[in-house]
């Protein structure tokens, strides 16, 4: 149940049926765009490119995406900032929670260097009840199993 996406931005990443493009944030050195069945803001992707990176994955999350994340309502980051590879690449993963009550969410976090300061950035967002569901570990691994991204 899941159909590939490929955006003109330079990037292609398998959908689960029923998941579509919901917004497109950009500035002069990034853009995000989000994904989700639309209706469910607690089920997202969202794709991140940025073109002025750090040498250090693990560093970004820590020092330029966490304390961001630090003001967001019940943020509490689950283990550690995981260095790893990802497609060849230099990688890190960070795990997290946000919000509250009914709206707590669990995010993955995989950024993942392409050279020359760009990367790439999947955040993978469920329901925090939800993250061991199977249809959401499909999900999760399904994008990152098909992520391709070529962005100049």
């Amino acid at each position: 149940g899941f159909h590939r996406y490929t955006a003109p931005e330079g990037f292609s990443v398998a959908l689960p049926k029923g998941w579509k493009r919901l917004d497109t944030a950009r500035d002069d050195v990034a853009y995000r765009v989000t994904f989700g069945p639309g209706g469910d803001d607690l089920r997202t992707l969202a794709v991140t490119y940025s073109t002025q990176a750090g040498p250090d994955p693990v560093a970004i999350w820590r020092d330029d995406v966490e304390p961001g994340l630090e003001k967001l309502d019940g943020y509490q980051r689950i283990g550690e900032i995981k260095a790893t590879t990802y497609q060849g690449h230099k990688a890190a993963d960070m795990e997290w929670l946000s919000g509250t009550g009914a709206d707590r969410v669990h995010t993955l976090g995989r950024g993942f260097l392409l050279g020359g300061g760009r990367s790439f950035s999947l955040r993978i967002t469920t329901p925090a009840a939800a993250w061991d569901d199977a249809a959401d570990k499909l999900a999760t691994k399904t994008f990152l199993e098909t992520f391709r991204g070529s962005a100049s």
